[in-house]
């Protein structure tokens, strides 16, 4: 049964709760089970990354960062398969403690086995495509 438009935004702000609690840990393990273990993730014109392993470096990249604060800005949400799959497409923009902020569009499926969801396609793509970040006054 598909859920309704009310139930799939209170899943997915869940589940970017869930990531960003997990994240703040800084638990590299908690942090790459949140993804699927076919996971991809795609950083266009730069790099995609499959599976969990791969995305184990990336992840242990970013905890380098300073603290980081996401702030996701939603745009368009929707399901597939009956609630297998929850898409949500839209802006995202990270701010670090030492005032670097990272602005993207994101699009992110994820996939529903055994009754939980997991990150399954992650694609960020910056508007300039030259940098992800910059330093803002």
């Amino acid at each position: 049964m598909p859920l309704t438009q009310e139930e799939l935004n209170k899943t997915l702000d869940n589940l970017q709760a869930d990531f960003k609690q997990i994240y703040e840990t800084k638990d590299l393990e908690q942090i790459v089970n949140f993804y699927h273990p076919q996971a991809v993730m795609i950083d266009v014109g730069r790099s995609v990354k499959y599976g969990r392993e791969e995305i184990r470096k990336v992840m242990q990249e970013w905890l380098t960062h300073p603290p980081a604060h996401p702030v996701s800005h939603p745009e368009k949400r929707f399901e597939a398969g009956d609630g297998e799959f929850l898409i949500d497409i839209g802006m995202s923009e990270v701010k670090f403690d030492n005032g670097m902020v990272f602005k993207c569009k994101y699009e992110c499926i994820y996939k529903k086995e055994d009754g939980k969801y997991f990150l399954y396609h992650e694609k960020n793509e910056t508007e300039s495509g030259e940098t992800s970040c910059e330093k803002k006054e």
